[in-house]
């Protein structure tokens, strides 16, 4: 029993850690690429294949940070929280809102990735704003807190617009952030909120609530899973008025 302790002690030292990458390598392994992470149209006009793993990833940022050139359109990153990776909650959102962006003339690059995989995001959203474009994050239960973690000392990375659907975490952002020209958080209240497992599990992560310093607070009756319908009911409309 000492030694299984031990070894756990150990281990996640080790992971939290992140000694010689290991976490990394764990993060890496479990990410599903059956998903679209990166924007297709960017890799084709870049000549660059759908990435099958982590490290052919890695060389399509790098291509397109070579050739930042080939950057027209402003830029979009989602960002799914914890069950993402199995149940696609917020990257359910993007073929519909990709189909509603061509319908409508409307040309954005998109990219998605899970809350606990944001390496070199920072690198890629600033060549966009680099080329002058307009930066969108959309962050869903712990993907928003990851969101907050990564973005909100980054002051490097001026964001136009950052829309937590119902924020699940213990890192919570306090006071302003100059370079986050606006925070749009939706939120349920859970004094009221129905007992549904994805409700629960969000209790239980410790969602943000209301917050004082966020732009505008949006309450939600919908429950804490139902990523797809806040965002088109939220968020949608003010990501068009952008663009």
């Amino acid at each position: 029993m000492k030694f299984l302790a031990f070894f756990i002690i150990v281990f996640l030292v080790i992971f939290y850690g992140n000694f010689m990458g290991f976490a990394d390598f764990i993060r890496h392994k479990k990410t599903n690429f059956t998903y679209e992470r990166n924007d297709a149209e960017l890799l084709k006009r870049l000549r660059l294949q759908k990435p099958a793993d982590w490290q052919e990833e890695n060389g399509c940022i790098a291509e397109i940070l070579k050739h930042q050139e080939q950057i027209e359109n402003d830029a979009l990153l989602f960002v799914g929280g914890f069950c993402d990776g199995f149940h696609a909650y917020l990257y359910r959102v993007i073929p519909e809102f990709k189909k509603r962006l061509a319908e409508n003339n409307f040309a954005l690059d998109v990219f998605y990735r899970e809350h606990d995989d944001l390496h070199g995001m920072e690198e890629l959203l600033t060549a966009y704003h680099k080329q002058d474009k307009k930066i969108f994050i959309v962050g869903h239960s712990w993907g928003a807190c990851s969101v907050f973690k990564t973005f909100w000392q980054y002051a490097a990375l001026p964001v136009d617009l950052v829309i937590s659907l119902d924020p699940v975490g213990l890192v919570r952002p306090h006071g302003q952030a100059e370079h986050i020209k606006k925070w749009v958080n939706v939120y349920l209240d859970y004094s009221v909120a129905p007992f549904t497992l994805g409700n629960c599990v969000a209790r239980i992560g410790q969602p943000f609530g209301k917050r004082e310093n966020a732009s505008e607070n949006i309450l939600t009756t919908y429950d804490h899973q139902q990523a797809q319908k806040m965002f088109f009911e939220y968020a949608y409309e003010m990501i068009i008025a952008y663009l």
